[in-house]
């Protein structure tokens, strides 16, 4: 299977809460340009963190491929990465839109086997990722897409 892990597009500082912070123009930007090189790929569903930011980011994306967006809960910036694992379909193309740390800890836990030791991500990144299994260490890196 394949799984594409991308951080939201830049977000807005003012909002009531960080669950509220919604997408700048850049963020937007940010996220269309990759929803574009993102276009020759297949994609099968789309799941996004219930923060505004990433909610935005899923939409944007799921449109892109017409599709609807999941939201996982599990997904939301310090949630664990093992239990996002547990709630993924084992096969297809999977589209999650996250925060850092979590796209961080998620490649890390994939690849390496330790959700401590991920790539920091740019706003509006996404890495596509090779996954023999939903499992620590069963995944490598195989396209890296900045907008």
């Amino acid at each position: 299977m394949k799984l594409i892990i991308m951080r939201h597009g830049q977000a807005s500082w003012s909002a009531p809460s960080d669950q509220e912070r919604s997408l700048t123009g850049q963020g937007l930007r940010e996220v269309r340009d990759t929803t574009a090189l993102l276009a020759g790929q297949r994609v099968d569903c789309v799941f996004a963190s219930p923060y505004l930011r990433a909610q935005q980011t899923g939409h944007i994306v799921a449109e892109g491929f017409g599709l609807k967006v999941t939201t996982l809960d599990e997904l939301e910036p310090d949630g664990d990465p093992s239990k996002v694992l547990d709630a993924l379909p084992d096969s297809g193309v999977v589209l999650l839109a996250s925060h850092m740390p979590m796209v961080s800890y998620l490649v890390g836990l994939l690849c390496d086997g330790t959700p401590k030791l991920g790539p920091s991500f740019q706003t509006g990144m996404a890495l596509v990722l090779e996954v023999e299994m939903l499992a620590p260490g069963m995944g490598r890196v195989i396209e890296r897409i900045i907008p």
